[in-house]
């Protein structure tokens, strides 16, 4: 957008209690800018409309009844929302403390009057464009920060299943170590594996074989709870922790997992099949550490592969 452009979308807000000051400012604006122009009488009035349109400045008289231009900048800079609106005093008071005043109460200019038409005009164009810059400038950093969010999650996050990664879910088990060593509690860990995988992919092709991997993660995440954690360990893999878990519970929540997902029908592409998995259950090990308490839980996996599949085996 240009900046031509964006000033034409540009709305002033005139405070004044004096209905010829608020006619000679409009003019002035409406035969020189291409601005939206507003008009509020007081303070409270101005502060209503400030609250529901938010303008991109303020043109503030300091003298009105009840509620004085200082005030009212205050107010505005007390609010979040509104703490950036410029507002530049407008008044016909000109001793050295009024202005002090106005820029001690946030006002980004004080102007007296009577005032040069030409330099009014450019005192409101350099605030404006100062504004304008830093609106692009915030616009421009929330684009970044939610690019980097992106880039962030999906460097945590597998793309077909939407799971947690490998790296993910290394990175919250050393969290959880931590939580465990401050606190005393612990937690147990799945190893999970498609069994036969491959004559999925060879019967059904390799979409079949995605459809399957993404059905078995909504599965799995429906029969868990929110604080476990389940990741893609890789290919047809799947770790997941289990915090504040002890070891007879997390092989009761492998044998539900196992159950679910064996009752599952698959259907894709006018075929219908089922699968199987098998569990290979550990608990974290303090004293050996992550690497060995996974490696624990991947050999219960090995074995139930070697005795006959779609079981639970819980590590030595």
């Amino acid at each position: 957008m240009s900046a031509e452009t964006q000033y034409n979308k540009t709305l002033v807000l005139i405070v004044d209690d004096n209905p010829q000051n608020l006619k000679v400012l409009g003019n002035i604006l409406r035969e020189n800018t291409t601005y939206g122009l507003a008009f509020a009488m007081n303070g409270f009035e101005a502060l209503e409309f400030i609250s529901a349109k938010k303008p991109d400045m303020v043109l503030l008289d300091v003298m009105m009844p009840d509620m004085d231009g200082y005030e009212v900048c205050r107010q505005l800079k007390k609010d979040p929302a509104t703490e950036n609106i410029p507002v530049i005093f407008i008044t016909a008071k000109t001793e050295a403390e009024d202005a002090v005043m106005g820029f001690e109460a946030g006002g980004v200019d004080y102007i007296s009057k009577p005032f040069h038409e030409q330099e009014l005009l450019m005192r409101i164009r350099t605030h404006l464009d100062l504004k304008l810059s830093r609106d692009m400038l915030e616009d421009k950093n929330k684009e970044l920060q939610q690019a980097y969010e992106t880039i962030e999650k999906l460097a945590l996050t597998d793309s077909l299943t939407g799971l947690a990664n490998r790296r993910s879910i290394m990175n919250l088990m050393l969290i959880e170590v931590s939580r465990c060593d401050r606190n005393g509690g612990y937690f147990s860990l799945i190893m999970c594996d498609i069994d036969f995988f491959k004559k999925v992919n060879d019967t059904y092709g390799h979409d079949a074989g995605d459809y399957v991997l993404k059905t078995i993660s909504d599965i799995m995440r429906t029969n868990l709870r929110q604080q476990d954690v389940i990741s893609r360990w890789g290919g047809e893999e799947f770790l997941i922790m289990l915090p504040q878990t002890d070891l007879d519970k997390a092989v009761a929540v492998a044998e539900k997992l196992r159950e679910a997902v064996k009752s599952a029908v698959m259907s894709f592409a006018g075929e219908h099949f089922s699968v199987t998995m098998t569990f290979g259950v550990s608990r974290f090990d303090k004293g050996s550490g992550i690497e060995h308490s996974i490696k624990k839980a991947d050999d219960a996996l090995y074995t139930g592969k070697q005795t006959g599949r779609n079981k639970v085996v819980m590590a030595e």
